[in-house]
């Protein structure tokens, strides 16, 4: 049987991990709410970009250009897959899930003409569990600024993966987040750029009488605007991931607060139990040594 001593000192540290689970709570409620933000700052820019897009794409033979370049690229041959996961644990199956995603875009290729990379290390773990090392590895970003820096990097090795190794698909794996807090896995393709986006695009009515006019060549504006506009879903799915892996960690810590909340509650009943049984012995001893020495009088 415990005594007194160890029984508090448990009692303790159970509060003490109850506030961590709190800070927790709390830090990972915050940034749900930032990357949430970030996420709906930037579609103004996407509407942008769409629009530079589509003024350019009016043109029947850069719109021609740019499909045709789109169609070839999708054919079938070397593909990229980016996975995006977490550095950090106490997010229940959150890597788990979008891994297992990953390794099903991976059977839907030629497996040998596939070539992976991670964001998150606890991700890599698993993929290289699975038989897949990722080629890169990338740490998952801290802030909303770090997700721009995360994106260029994205960006650099796409364009790596074009240029060295003739990869023109690219897809992305990521969680988003659901009502519940439970993270859904979604496989957007990110390269090459649909062939009905640029249509559509380029099919769209302008919104005014009046059309904007530049001055950069068509061929430089088109891989530029292009360019935003991947930037623009890497961004997206990399907010949307932190969201989700904040809100798989906020569910795991609510359910780890109520375990301790409980705990502690039987602990202090314990406790009470055993202080009471404590004073009642003391007293005890106190009334049959009065008792005793009465006796001997």
């Amino acid at each position: 049987m415990e005594t007194l001593e160890v029984l508090q000192h448990r009692i303790a540290i159970s509060r003490d991990l109850q506030s961590i689970v709190r800070t927790m709570k709390t830090l990972s409620a915050v940034t749900i709410r930032r990357c949430e933000r970030a996420s709906q700052a930037v579609r103004s820019y996407d509407e942008t970009v769409d629009l530079g897009l589509q003024i350019l794409l009016r043109d029947p033979t850069v719109a021609d250009m740019a499909i045709r370049a789109s169609e070839k690229a999708a054919a079938r041959g070397p593909v990229g897959i980016i996975v995006l996961g977490s550095d950090h644990g106490l997010c229940g199956r959150y890597n788990n899930v979008v891994v297992r995603a990953a390794l099903d875009e991976i059977k839907s290729c030629q497996p040998d003409e596939v070539t992976l990379a991670a964001v998150g290390a606890r991700a890599a773990d698993l993929l290289e569990g699975a038989g897949r090392q990722p080629s890169f590895i990338y740490e998952t970003p801290g802030s909303v600024t770090g997700i721009s820096e995360t994106t260029g990097a994205i960006l650099s090795l796409t364009d790596g993966w074009r240029r060295d190794q003739g990869i023109g698909r690219v897809w992305i794996v990521h969680n988003v987040q659901t009502n519940d807090n439970r993270a859904r896995p979604v496989a957007m393709s990110l390269l090459p750029i649909s062939p009905a986006f640029l249509r559509h695009q380029a099919e769209r009515p302008w919104p005014s009488r009046r059309l904007p006019i530049y001055t950069e060549e068509r061929d430089t504006m088109l891989e530029r605007l292009l360019r935003q506009h991947v930037f623009v879903r890497v961004f997206r799915a990399i907010a949307e991931a932190q969201a989700s892996e904040h809100a798989s960690r906020l569910s795991a810590m609510q359910a780890a607060e109520h375990n301790i909340r409980e705990h502690l509650s039987e602990m202090d009943a314990e406790y009470r139990t055993r202080r009471q049984e404590k004073i009642t012995t003391e007293l005890l001893d106190v009334v049959a040594g009065f008792t005793i020495l009465d006796v001997e009088k």
